[in-house]
């Protein structure tokens, strides 16, 4: 329990790194995307300045000397009024034309290249266009790299993360675990050191009764209550402390139902409609299930009104075993969960004769877990609860 609470808490902790790297490295790549692409577009912008002023000076800029985009940084190229380009060689690459825009980006044998076109005029008239070039390869390998970086940064960090984390995790419940097992050990010492001196007590009672019968069958009773009290508590300890360690086998789930209804109808007085399931077999344990199905019908009579039905059925690959009351249910309000908390009252009565001892319904969950099957409660037509036990379906 205690090792899944730190997973959980050190992925917790990977996870909000993981969120807040997240945002900084996408954030982070954004900006320097940005920064790299005004970059690039300056640099021909300036370029292109560059070639206007020789224009100027009456020595036009040298068109490109190569077709390859990455072959050179900056690429100009100069055409006249004609679109003619012009220059020693008078050649240029094909891509290296006049675009309409003043930035234009365009795929070149599978590489982006920027072009920057600028127009010289005078008097009102375009006289030359000057368009630089260049691949924007470099800025693209870099962002690769810097992704890169990010990625094995972010897969250390989360890792470091995931280590910090279960170890600040371990030292934030290991006082909750102290305390836990400690309340565990007295929960099971009190329970086993109850036993003796309650069973001592009641062989003594069971002498004074016979001179006085009404006084003693009820410290008879009360004793029983301490007894059934301590029993259930020290089987809940052991079981949250060493596991109850059961031997999972295949078990007749119409029998096992059908003995459970007939012991409850002579320890509780209970009346139990047992209309008979096909034969079902299932993977458990025959005590231990029959002991969750006793607490059920226990809860019947407290509060089930002491009739209930009992069915079996397949359902979803799993074997069901329903018993359905038809008592006052839960109190509006209460959700079924809480019905399996310890020491649970649903009609909030501390009386022992209405109320129990509040743990019936958490020790039949806890022996149905201990068989890797799941129990639950829901609401039964017409008014009252039901309690719904499910177990590995044998095949």
């Amino acid at each position: 329990m205690f090792r899944s609470l730190r997973l959980k808490l050190a992925a917790s902790h990977a996870a909000v790194l993981l969120v807040i790297l997240l945002v900084l490295g996408s954030s982070g790549q954004y900006l320097i995307a940005r920064r790299l692409d005004a970059g690039a577009t300056r640099e021909l912008v300036d370029a292109a300045h560059a070639g206007a002023e020789q224009l100027d000076e009456s020595s036009p800029a040298q068109p490109a000397d190569s077709d390859t985009p990455s072959a050179a940084a900056v690429k100009l190229a100069v055409f006249d009024a004609a679109g003619q380009l012009v220059g020693d060689g008078a050649e240029a690459p094909p891509w290296l034309v006049p675009q309409k825009t003043l930035v234009t980006d365009v795929l070149v044998a599978g590489e982006a290249v920027r072009l920057v076109t600028v127009r010289i005029e005078r008097n009102g008239a375009t006289v030359a266009t000057i368009v630089a070039g260049r691949s924007l390869a470099p800025e693209e390998a870099l962002l690769h790299h810097v992704r890169i970086l990010m990625l094995l940064g972010s897969i250390l960090a989360i890792l470091f993360s995931l280590i910090a984390g279960w170890w600040l995790a371990g030292v934030a419940v290991e006082p909750v675990i102290r305390s836990y097992e400690a309340q565990a050990s007295f929960a099971a010492d009190a329970s086993h050191e109850l036993r003796t001196p309650l069973a001592f007590i009641r062989s003594g009672v069971e002498v004074l009764a016979e001179d006085e019968p009404d006084l003693g069958g009820q410290v008879l009773d009360e004793i029983d209550y301490l007894t059934s009290l301590a029993d259930r508590l020290l089987v809940l300890a052991r079981a949250e402390r060493e596991g109850l360690g059961l031997q999972l086998s295949a078990i007749d789930v119409k029998e096992a139902c059908l003995s459970a209804a007939g012991r409850s109808k002579i320890a509780h007085g209970n009346r139990v409609d047992a209309p008979g399931g096909p034969e079902l077999a299932a993977i458990g344990d025959r005590a231990a299930t029959e002991a969750a199905m006793d607490a059920v019908f226990e809860n019947v009579r407290t509060h089930g009104g002491g009739t209930a039905g009992i069915d079996w059925r397949v359902h979803d690959g799993r074997a069901i075993i329903i018993i359905a009351d038809h008592g006052p249910g839960l109190p509006g309000g209460v959700a079924r969960e809480r019905a399996f908390e310890r020491f649970f009252r649903a009609d909030r009565s501390r009386a022992r004769e209405t109320g129990g001892t509040g743990l019936g319904l958490s020790l039949a969950r806890t022996l149905v877990e201990a068989q890797g099957g799941s129990m639950w409660l829901e609401e039964t037509p017409g008014g009252g609860l039901t309690a719904k036990i499910a177990l590995a379906l044998r095949v």
